[in-house]
């Protein structure tokens, strides 16, 4: 196994979802003085842990429905001490509202955000909802009384519902429901053909199994993509056995788009710099043999195969590497796993989807996984930086959003890599831990 090329025509297909956003409703009550106050809530949540909650209540003074917007943050729920270390307790989730604002209802109205449980599923492994809790001034903790928590699906997001939560005016629920009539791809734009040229050091002892993980995440995330829009599409993989520099300089120099084709680049492996070198990109380590010599004949930068790959006149370039960009003495380790919670499987929107891959502009895009200097981390759901940028891009093409472009998917991928990666520990050359500095530099041409 390893060296693939495969050509997919690809059909448009009715439906396809998104894996990385979840939606949950929750009416719960607590008594205060023993008065009961009722509680609606929607909890909008995405896998690279952005989104936000809303809460529906009743205004006893004001006689009037109150809705309050507060960004979502996620943390465990409390530890234990075990030889005057602190043990995190990564069986419970909470999942909490910041920045609390009116958005309905009287603005000086002041509401102290509820905390949502989750607990860790080990037979699913997936995080599912169980509680409500509440702490007054003093600490003191109340248990809601929970009377519905239901994952919703995109059918049950009705106008009924979401006009409870939000205003007709509201960018999120205009985009929603005001999704235009899309038309018909012209047939040069079926001509299309998205060209994936994906590197993976599958084999490494140390990162194969993060760089699977991001190798079978990649196809799925550009292949969907290619089929969506109803364009061609076309894997070259090189992996396993394969993976060595030959095979890439190979595979490059066999591509050969047309003036309207799309060509992405993807790599996961090793990569390193040299403080003497003049790049801020990374070397590809390509060595496929373990007595092969470091560097040197073994490598590439990852700026020479943009500039490869752009002069061949596709009109879409995007090159990614996720890979260390760092002295070759420093190394990382896997780092914790992130929450995941059951899909609300909500599709797509073609015309976000067209803006970025069918824009007449033409445009060429490099991206990498970390600054000069840093390393870049990985655990169970691939690197750090391939996930946050898929999370990124398929968040943005979904239903919410619109007037969509290229740089907003990369600055997302940049702001929720770094948040990622502040959670981690990364060992440094003098072999102290620190906590991981991982900032994506990318480039737009």
């Amino acid at each position: 196994m390893g060296l693939r090329s495969i050509f997919v025509a690809c059909m448009l297909c009715g439906s396809f979802m998104s894996s990385s956003q979840s939606v949950y409703e929750f009416k719960y009550s607590f008594v205060v003085d023993k008065v009961k106050e009722d509680y609606h809530a929607l909890i909008f949540r995405y896998d690279d842990a952005s989104g936000f909650i809303r809460v529906r209540l009743w205004d006893e003074e004001t006689k009037s429905w109150v809705v309050v917007d507060m960004e979502l943050e996620e943390h465990y729920y409390g530890g234990t001490r075990q030889g005057g270390e602190a043990k995190l307790d990564t069986s419970m989730v909470v999942f909490e509202g910041h920045s609390p604002h009116v958005i309905i209802g009287d603005p000086k109205i002041e509401y102290d955000p509820d905390l949502f449980i989750f607990q860790y599923d080990p037979r699913s492994g997936l995080y599912e909802p169980t509680e409500v809790l509440s702490f007054d001034d003093k600490d003191n903790m109340f248990k809601g009384k929970v009377d519905q928590m239901t994952l919703l699906e995109q059918k049950d997001l009705t106008k009924e519902k979401l006009s409870l939560f939000f205003k007709p005016d509201e960018d999120f629920f205009k985009n929603y429901f005001d999704q235009a009539e899309v038309r018909s791809l012209s047939i040069e734009e079926r001509k299309t053909r998205l060209h994936l040229l994906l590197v993976a050091n599958t084999e490494d002892i140390t990162i194969g199994k993060t760089c699977k993980v991001d190798q079978a995440a990649m196809i799925k995330t550009f292949g969907q993509i290619a089929e969506f829009m109803g364009i061609q599409f076309s894997l070259t993989e090189i992996f396993g056995t394969y993976f060595s520099k030959l095979n890439v300089e190979k595979a490059i120099e066999s591509l050969k788009p047309s003036p309207n084709d799309i060509v992405v680049f993807y790599y996961s492996g090793h990569g390193f710099n040299d403080d003497k070198a003049n790049t801020k990109f990374p070397f590809l380590d390509l060595r496929d043999k373990s007595y092969q010599t470091f560097g040197g004949a073994y490598t590439m930068n990852i700026e020479d195969i943009y500039n490869r790959i752009k002069s061949k006149g596709a009109r879409l370039n995007l090159v990614l590497s996720d890979c260390c960009n760092a002295d070759p003495a420093a190394t990382t380790i896997n780092a914790g796993n992130g929450v995941s919670t059951r899909s609300s499987s909500i599709g797509w929107n073609q015309e976000n989807v067209r803006a970025l891959f069918l824009n007449n502009k033409r445009m060429s895009i490099l991206m990498t996984a970390a600054a000069k200097g840093e390393l870049s981390a990985g655990n169970d759901d691939g690197g750090i930086f391939t996930f946050n940028f898929r999370e990124s891009l398929e968040k943005l093409i979904g239903p919410f959003y619109t007037n969509i472009s290229w740089k907003s998917i990369l600055d997302a991928a940049q702001k929720q890599t770094i948040n990622g990666a502040q959670t981690k520990w990364c060992r440094q050359p003098d072999n102290s831990w620190k906590r991981c500095l991982q900032n994506p530099r990318f480039i737009t041409e």
